[in-house]
């Protein structure tokens, strides 16, 4: 559990702009490293990463990133597959082989999905570059989970991950949390930055929540088939005489 939302998100931040000062200020590994250039900067990227994904989604679970900023749009490019040939464990630096840059398009991903590809990735692929003036700094990642690479994988500008995702998570402000509960203490959270104000604001929440993933969806049907046994007024027939 989460107990200081605002802080653990400030702790996100830093970790980027650590990352990035590093890129521009020390782009050689440390000399007692025993990795070579490459590899160093390849376990950076995926602990820098994989500290972003991780992080919003334990911030999701303990309802402390909106559904507002959850749903924001990303914007990414999207490569189909080639074939019915997908990159397995050692070869899936390999883009080209297995999706089609040529009918490359762009795309928009939810943050939450975003960050769910993240954290069960198969294909994590980042390309470097850099100049004297400005330094090792990185362009773009390739990315795609265990299920999704057997339809494409997507390249994520790094400074759209920046802007569209760390910074809104960081800036999120919680402001209100829509709970309902049942008897057996299973309950259903939804977290929201706009003020709880009516029934419609509820409903908009819930819609919104069911929307952002399958997953979501499952369980809103699910619970609320529940709340609706449990809150069931029982029928009593009219007794005769």
């Amino acid at each position: 559990m989460i107990d200081d939302g605002p802080a653990y998100k400030l702790l996100l931040q830093r970790a980027v702009k650590r990352f990035e000062l590093d890129l521009r200020e020390w782009p050689w590994p440390p000399s007692r490293a025993t990795v070579d250039w490459g590899a160093y900067w390849q376990v950076r990227f995926e602990d820098t990463l994989f500290r972003v994904g991780l992080g919003v989604r334990k911030l999701i679970e303990a309802a402390k990133l909106s559904v507002e900023v959850q749903e924001l749009p990303i914007n990414v490019t999207f490569l189909p597959v080639r074939r019915d040939s997908y990159p397995g464990v050692t070869n899936q630096h390999h883009i080209e082989k297995f999706y089609d840059t040529e009918a490359a398009g762009p795309d928009q991903v939810p943050v939450l999905l975003l960050c769910h590809a993240i954290v069960h990735s198969h294909v994590l692929v980042p390309r470097f570059g850099g100049s004297g003036n400005s330094g090792l700094r990185l362009q773009d990642f390739y990315l795609a989970s265990d299920r999704g690479r057997k339809k494409g994988v997507y390249l994520v500008d790094w400074r759209t991950f920046v802007d569209e995702v760390v910074h809104p998570v960081v800036s999120d402000d919680v402001t209100g949390i829509f709970v309902r509960r049942l008897p057996n203490g299973d309950e259903l959270r939804i977290p929201t930055a706009s003020p709880i104000e009516s029934s419609e604001t509820i409903d908009r929440l819930v819609d919104l929540y069911s929307s952002l993933s399958q997953g979501n969806a499952k369980s809103v049907d699910k619970f609320m088939k529940e709340w609706r046994e449990a809150h069931a007024v029982p029928f009593a027939p009219e007794s005769g005489g």
